[in-house]
């Protein structure tokens, strides 16, 4: 193709792409007419606004993934250039030789904290492949930490930007100071195993950003897979009239993977809460709405599975370690 042709191709594709170009503010962009009656963008642009916020996650994920391996690439080159070394003298010297072994210990403390999800083998049979793996991720951890100090060196500015979506927080349970520049919303399921699992990732992001952050719950029960999440995230907010709310919110996840709906009464009086009001508010449904209110509010955002979280806006999938809030949190603070 030409480099005229493509230029009028490039030019076409934008103004189809981008109707308010066109004053499409005035004339919205026509999709469809049925006797008469006229369809636009606007018609349907609720029901995509789910799938627009996926999709626009995840060319911001590609572009940011492919960015950051390009920023690294041309970093190291020039680190080791700096040095008079190679590459892979450099990575020497900077990664693996700064990475301890995997000890024993370690293995046996992954062991132990995974035994079902390993078909509860005998350590021997499971150990070389989990020292294998504890150590690919202490070499990968210590790889990423080079990088970022060699960013921070190179003082690297990025301009690309995620995409941000306001959510509602009207009455949800929050955890850090209300004025907080940092905020953490997390879309979760009391009886997800994923959801749990994060929650020490948590706790270590309140001990380490202390005022700078504060977390957000909003309830996502996957009922077709966890009957007794909606339930569960009932109880919780019957236990919060009573100034319990995130008490009981850690008595769940401690017990997400044996809990029946039985519990939930028990737990109630473990915190020494009234039980009749507990009782009343919980088989009353009191709360129900309000989490399907949580729930659709979440399926609007384009969360789809737990636990997703969105770091001022920001949308991070699934049950990430410390480092990936680590790096949410910062870029959000440099941007205060």
């Amino acid at each position: 193709m030409a480099i005229h042709t493509r230029l009028r191709f490039w030019l076409l594709v934008t103004l189809v792409g981008f109707p308010t170009l066109l004053g499409a503010e005035e004339s919205p962009q026509v999709l469809a007419t049925i006797d008469g009656r006229v369809f636009t963008e606007a018609d349907i642009a609720a029901q995509l606004e789910p799938q627009m916020i996926r999709i626009n996650n995840q060319i911001y994920a590609a572009k940011k993934q492919a960015l950051d391996a390009v920023i690294a690439d041309y970093l190291l080159e020039q680190e080791a250039k700096k040095r008079g070394i190679s590459r892979e003298q450099l990575l020497q010297q900077e990664v693996h030789d700064k990475v301890t072994s995997v000890t024993d210990a370690e293995v046996e403390q992954v062991y132990n904290n995974n035994k079902a999800r390993l078909g509860n083998k005998p350590l021997a049979e499971v150990k070389p492949q989990i020292a294998q793996q504890l150590q690919s991720a202490k070499l990968q951890q210590q790889h990423q930490a080079f990088v970022r100090e060699l960013r921070k060196q190179a003082g690297v500015k990025v301009w690309l930007k995620p995409p941000v979506v306001n959510i509602d927080l009207d009455g949800a349970p929050v955890r850090g100071p209300a004025n907080a520049p940092v905020t953490i919303v997390e879309f979760s399921d009391f009886q997800c195993p994923y959801c749990a699992r994060v929650q020490a990732e948590l706790a270590k992001v309140t001990e380490v950003y202390k005022d700078q952050v504060k977390i957000v719950f909003k309830d996502y029960p996957l009922t077709n897979i966890h009957p007794h999440a909606q339930k569960a995230a009932e109880a919780a907010r019957c236990a919060g009239e009573q100034g319990k709310y995130w008490e009981y919110h850690d008595i769940l996840f401690a017990n997400h993977a044996t809990f029946t709906p039985d519990h939930f009464k028990q737990y109630a009086t473990t915190l020494q809460l009234d039980a009749t009001q507990f009782a009343t508010c919980l088989d009353s449904g009191k709360y129900a709405s309000a989490v399907n209110k949580d729930l659709a509010e979440g399926t609007r955002v384009g969360v789809s599975g737990t636990p997703a979280f969105f770091v001022n806006g920001r949308f991070l999938s699934g049950a990430q370690p410390f480092s990936a809030f680590q790096q949410a949190i910062e870029e959000a603070l440099e941007t205060q």
